[in-house]
């Protein structure tokens, strides 16, 4: 199926599961809400992700301490999460995996598209949260690790003597990005501290 074909899909399911127009739906699945990535629907979505760790106060002062350095890794973990389920949408998710589908549906979580496009719009407007046992949340978890991950593998496969940081370093700096804007303060990594 092409990537047309699969967001076409993806936009007649959203259209149907949230019960709006399939014009509607597919503005939704192309309007990215990042506009101010660090504004108040980040640090709210951030706070809610910690899962208690932080008050929306407390974590301000953790990005003001982190600096533009920690700003940049939460900005980056946000744009790697939104650009894992972009791909998974256009391509499908056995492009991200080819064993990620089965494994998921063997534990009760069907990655279709309108699950990937509803992932894909909580991500943009960060309002999922990885922690609350939904198909959704699950689908972007899996998608955006294991297409991160896979990335990482990848770079490693082809870098040669000397070119870890250039070829492979990116790719773990944006998973371990993905994990912490999933679930910031829990020490998924090298995450510049604040």
């Amino acid at each position: 199926m092409t990537s047309d074909k699969h967001r076409k899909k993806a936009a007649r399911e959203l259209a149907t599961a949230d019960g709006i127009s399939y014009t509607a739906a597919r503005r939704r699945l192309t309007t990215d809400t990042t506009d101010d990535p660090l504004g108040p629907a980040m640090l709210a979505g951030l706070v809610a992700r910690c899962r208690a760790e932080f008050t929306a106060e407390q974590f301000a002062d953790r990005l003001q301490r982190g600096g533009p350095k920690y700003a940049a890794y939460l900005v980056a973990g946000h744009q790697a999460a939104i650009e894992a389920l972009e791909y998974a949408l256009g391509h499908g998710v056995d492009a991200v995996d080819d064993g990620l589908a089965a494994v998921a549906a063997s534990k009760g979580v069907p990655i279709t598209p309108a699950v990937l496009a509803e992932a894909l719009r909580r991500v943009r407007d960060h309002s999922l949260l990885f922690y609350d046992g939904s198909s959704v949340a699950e689908a972007a978890y899996w998608v955006a690790d294991r297409y991160w991950m896979h990335k990482w593998n990848d770079a490693l496969d082809r870098s040669g003597p000397g070119e870890y940081d250039r070829v492979v370093g990116p790719n773990v700096y944006r998973r371990m990005a993905v994990h912490e804007w999933m679930a910031p303060g829990h020490d998924f990594g090298p995450v510049p501290r604040p």
